[in-house]
């Protein structure tokens, strides 16, 4: 190979590596805007306990009712800065108490556009037992839950705020999420926790609960206005003018008074769901003759993204029935306390069709004793996976690896030129 045809080739290898370099590359999707103001709770954090940006808000305490934990009552938890539990950043915000039960959390109102809908996401982390060293007791029903308010009143008990499934996520962090419509430019949103259930002793010495990592953002913008169509018939006829005929006097008469009817009785609407738990001693997932009831059972009866009631097994034949469930589908789903273990599925679904009523049974047992022989196939309960948090981008001021590439040709093509300069001139 001579010479020129050398230097040709340097040349064409030089141009290829340049026309590489400045090719553009696909520019990556646009992040979703978070509208929260500090959305990880980190510092500072307020007087009273809450992160900068957020609203402490608690329902009004009750009489103490410590000696009887099995009604609800709700006393003003504590809030602060925690550090011990954090899903991302270095700071979480915690609400607790010890013994009494309470429901409480902290709330935000945003700008936002009329008519968009937004999703609002946080993680959860609970720790409900009697011993700081103890693994949070699973039997305890924290029911934890993320609400919108979509015309932003920043109340937590207005009756247009909708509200997620709730959970108790005990020793990890869960994800929840709902999604409103914006009726105005402000929208509020609430993390939440309650550990005052009904027909539960609750009251243990730690209650506590941690919420990270909140995100609002828009997933759908507002509809647009179509115009309505013209009509295609042709106009009516002009009126014309009819002459009004002259009106006959009717003699009058005396009115007849007649009994005023009895309005009936409104018919009820809705369904009924009736639930009860019963005692599968054999773990064959079926209500045998011999077989009895549980009781401390929870369940939750959920539609349309939101919970419709929780209610509490007896221990008796006489299930638990909740009326005026409007036609729809449901999800009912069974919590058991620690020292039972689940026979049946965990949730089911049910069709539910107005007037009728709906009997579903769940089936549970007392754990066996280490060296105990365990039913064969129980069905298990359905466990959902808690999604990952997004990767964290580069620290600012680092170095990516597209910048690294680009160094990397540049230090090339300085050799080639280099070698290229060193032939012209030994050619000279």
């Amino acid at each position: 190979m001579n010479r020129n045809r050398l230097i040709q080739l340097f040349l064409l290898l030089l141009l290829t590596l340049v026309a590489v370099q400045a090719a553009p590359t696909a520019a990556a999707p646009p992040q979703q805007t978070n509208l929260l103001t500090n959305p990880g709770f980190e510092a500072p954090y307020d007087s009273d306990g809450s992160a900068n940006g957020w609203v402490r808000w608690d329902r009004v305490s009750s009489a103490d009712k410590f000696d009887d934990c099995t009604n609800p009552y709700h006393k003003s938890p504590s809030w602060g800065m925690a550090t011990d539990f954090v899903h991302s950043g270095s700071a979480s915000q915690f609400v607790g108490n010890n013994w009494d039960t309470w429901a409480a959390g902290v709330w935000q109102t945003v700008s936002v556009v009329p008519g968009t809908t937004y999703e609002f996401t946080f993680y959860g982390r609970g720790y409900g037992s009697m011993n700081a060293s103890d693994p949070s007791y699973t039997g305890l029903n924290m029911q934890m839950r993320a609400g919108i308010d979509p015309n932003g009143s920043g109340l937590w008990n207005d009756g247009d705020v909708v509200w997620s499934a709730m959970g108790s996520p005990h020793d990890r962090w869960d994800l929840f999420s709902v999604q409103a419509t914006a009726t105005g430019d402000k929208m509020t949103v609430f993390v939440a926790a309650d550990w005052g259930v009904a027909g539960v002793n609750q009251c243990y010495k730690f209650l506590n609960t941690y919420f990270d990592d909140a995100s609002l953002v828009e997933v759908a913008p507002p509809p647009t206005n179509t115009p309505v169509p013209l009509p295609t018939s042709p106009p009516p006829p002009p009126a014309t003018s009819t002459p009004i005929p002259t009106a006959t006097a009717v003699p009058t008469e005396t009115p007849i008074p007649t009994e005023t009817p009895i309005p009936p009785s409104p018919t009820p609407t809705g369904a009924a769901i009736c639930l009860n738990a019963f005692a599968d001693d054999n773990g064959n997932g079926i209500h045998d003759a011999a077989e009895g009831y549980m009781a401390g059972v929870t369940f939750t009866i959920a539609g349309n993204g939101q919970v419709v009631s929780q209610v509490i097994s007896p221990g008796s034949a006489d299930p638990v029935c909740v009326e005026g469930i409007p036609a729809g589908s449901y999800q009912i789903a069974q919590v058991v306390p620690a020292r039972l273990e689940m026979t049946t599925a965990a949730n089911t679904s049910l069709n539910v069709v107005e007037g009728k009523e709906y009997g579903v049974e769940f089936g549970s047992r007392l754990r066996p004793a280490d060296g105990e022989a365990v039913a064969a196939n129980p069905e298990p309960a359905v466990e959902t996976a808690v999604p990952a948090p997004p990767p964290t981008p580069a620290e600012e001021g680092g170095m990516s690896a597209l910048a690294i590439s680009g160094l990397a040709v540049m230090a090339l093509a300085v050799i080639l030129l280099g070698a290229l300069i060193f032939l012209v001139l030994k050619k000279g």
